[in-house]
């Protein structure tokens, strides 16, 4: 399969081939991948700057949720990039990148199925999904405007629960307490790996996968924080090549 990746808030594509090293070696030689950077210029990630000294001024993010342009931005240029480079058959990203692949994957299927022409071409070779620590998706929480363009998370009580930057939490505790009430937005084979212990993005993954297919959706949760399994934890590592080589196999059987 030939995967886009995207990277996490305040990284880069270079830092998440590095991050996804031991991950796409382990997967095998039969998959290709590509990466699409963010086009926003940020801090690099604090956690990770000791790792990358020479990235101290190359850190990127695909959008900013406090300037909502930047979000309609973000959807149109990786249409713009799965058009022109593609075609892809799945996506693998991390934290935003996660959060920017399944905002684009179900503006694109809500898009499909209002219309007979979708706008958003770029995602009909799309088969399967690897959200790694993924945030919550945004959709408009009104028609944008010049004097309302305000975004919120895709789930209403969870957009109104996180206003407070609590949303990791907040949807958490949504989700948990009544997770029949999350609608299922995303048709397509995912996989949803994220940290027990991750603080960067509490609670979020398990929203993410809530709002995906349940008989498609595979799920691992590794003892680590807001990071790729990779060679430091054999056992994370070969939980999320199993999660990810399920949703590998439906999406090429379902096709």
């Amino acid at each position: 399969m030939h995967f886009l990746c995207l990277h996490g808030l305040g990284t880069n594509s270079r830092i998440l081939q590095v991050q996804t090293a031991t991950l796409r070696h382990e997967l095998g030689d039969s998959h290709t991948f590509d990466y699409a950077e963010g086009t926003l210029p940020c801090p690099i990630d604090p956690a990770i700057a000791p790792y990358f000294p020479e990235e101290s001024d190359e850190g990127y993010a695909y959008f900013d949720p406090s300037r909502p342009s930047t979000y309609t931005a973000a959807l149109e240029q990786l249409e713009a990039f799965l058009v022109t480079e593609g075609p892809f058959d799945g996506i693998l990203a991390f934290s935003q990148g996660a959060q920017l692949a399944a905002s684009f994957l179900i503006a694109a299927a809500g898009s499909s199925s209002s219309s007979s022409s979708s706008s958003f071409p770029g995602a009909r070779s799309i088969r399967c999904a690897i959200f790694l620590s993924g945030g919550i998706p945004y959709q408009w929480s009104s028609a944008p405007s010049s004097s309302s363009p305000a975004l919120g998370p895709a789930l209403t009580p969870i957009a109104e629960a996180a206003a407070d930057n609590s949303e990791g939490a907040a949807a958490a505790a949504a989700a948990a307490a009544a997770p029949a009430a999350l609608p299922v937005l995303l048709h397509l084979p995912t996989a949803h790996i994220w940290g027990q212990n991750d603080t960067s993005y509490p609670g979020t993954s398990v929203v993410l996968s809530q709002l995906c297919r349940p008989e498609w959706r595979a799920v691992f949760v590794h003892e680590g924080g807001h990071e790729i399994p990779g060679s430091r934890s054999r056992a994370s590592l070969l939980g999320a090549v199993r999660a990810i080589r399920q949703t590998i196999h439906l999406a090429v059987t379902l096709h």
